[in-house]
């Protein structure tokens, strides 16, 4: 009998990260696959029901190390909702500026791993170079790189530096061709198609059942971007277009993602323009003490006084770089959250796997799995 299993992972140069991919071949045919995961499960959910509501957003960039902004995001949603807070429109805009700006930063690490798998190694330098230029404009606002804790419960942390929409402009102004040339770079490869194309089929039908969102189901054709179809934060005030394929393959995904770059730097550009016109308060007033608030009751005794605050339940769900996140919070009253729970996006497009992958190749599971852009962090959580 010729079949086996083998393992890809936890340690190996396709699964960008701790997961292993257990693989039933005959030869080299993929038979069956079976993903498993739960080497990075660090307890998030249950460890952010014993910080306070601000303490849990340091838990979030460490969520999906390449999507922090957006998980702050999405916690920072659900938890006003829960607290009954409503931010200031600056800091909303300021939000959509780093979601964007994150979105950008995460193709860019996606498409520089993606690319180096499939044999490309310019187009690899070429992404990490560009990437930089976003990261140093978090770190000019932030003071950070990665881990930003820059959101707040009602608003962000501080504003944005003085010229600091003029270095935004620059680096757009930069990026925007910067995608073209790596269409030329890919597009224009005999090795990129012949790796790429007509590999990974994922249709529409498919990634409904399984629950498959992001630029996986934007590939198959399917219109669904949750900052058109369900609007948060200012994203109704914005102009921008859904990007789509039609392909529903390794292809496609590449194609979906480049687009989608392009019409965050539209988005950005329309951001930078109304935040240098509308100067104001980034945080909202009359928060209770433990959220940031200059004064709270005192006691006697000088003790601060326990104040029963009103309950909530708060829910929300963003588009992050890789599909569909969303976050369930629960307020009981207190300085904690009494319930928090999160839906990442990856772990549905990961436990999909043998959708894409059964009929291939086994030297075909790299650039496959490398469209799907794989973030363990937020699947284990």
């Amino acid at each position: 009998m010729s079949e086996m299993w083998i393992n890809m992972g936890p340690q190996h140069p396709m699964t960008h990260g701790l997961w292993n991919l257990r693989v039933r071949i005959d030869g080299e045919l993929v038979l069956d696959v079976d993903p498993e995961m739960g080497y990075l499960h660090r307890g998030i959910e249950k460890i952010s029901e014993d910080r306070h509501y601000n303490e849990v957003i340091t838990l979030m960039d460490r969520t999906c190390y390449v999507a922090g902004f957006a998980w702050e995001h999405l916690y920072i949603i659900a938890a006003e909702q829960a607290l009954h807070l409503r931010p200031p429109e600056r800091a909303e805009y300021l939000r959509v500026l780093c979601e964007e700006f994150q979105r950008i930063a995460s193709h860019l690490m996606w498409y520089a791993a993606f690319v180096q798998d499939i044999g490309l190694m310019s187009p690899f330098l070429y992404g990490m170079r560009d990437r930089d230029l976003v990261l140093d404009l978090f770190q000019s606002y932030t003071g950070a790189r990665m881990t930003y804790e820059y959101m707040r419960v009602g608003g962000v942390r501080s504003d944005v530096p003085p010229g600091f929409t003029d270095q935004a402009r620059k680096v757009l102004d930069w990026l925007l061709p910067r995608f073209d040339e790596y269409d030329q770079l890919c597009l224009g490869s005999e090795i990129f198609h012949k790796r790429c194309d007509n590999l990974g089929l994922l249709k529409a039908n498919d990634c409904v059942a399984h629950g498959v969102t992001g630029p996986m189901i934007r590939s198959a054709g399917v219109k669904r971007d949750l900052r058109k179809d369900r609007p948060y934060s200012v994203y109704s005030q914005l102009d921008f277009d859904v990007a789509l394929a039609d392909s529903a393959d390794v292809t496609g995904r590449y194609l979906v993602r480049m687009e989608e770059m392009r019409q965050s730097v539209r988005i950005l550009r329309q951001v930078v323009d109304w935040l240098d016109r509308h100067p104001g308060p980034v945080v909202a007033d009359q928060l209770p003490r433990w959220l940031g608030a200059p004064y709270a009751p005192v006691g006697k005794e000088g003790y601060l006084l326990k104040r029963n605050y009103p309950k909530g339940l708060g829910f929300s769900a963003v588009e992050e770089p890789h599909g569909e996140a969303q976050a369930y919070v629960v307020n009981e009253g207190g300085e904690h959250p009494y319930r928090v729970k999160f839906r990442s996006p990856v772990y549905a497009n990961l436990a999909a796997a043998r959708q894409y992958l059964v009929g291939y190749r086994v030297a075909d599971i790299p650039p496959i799995m490398g469209s799907v852009d794989v973030c363990v962090g937020e699947v284990d959580r």
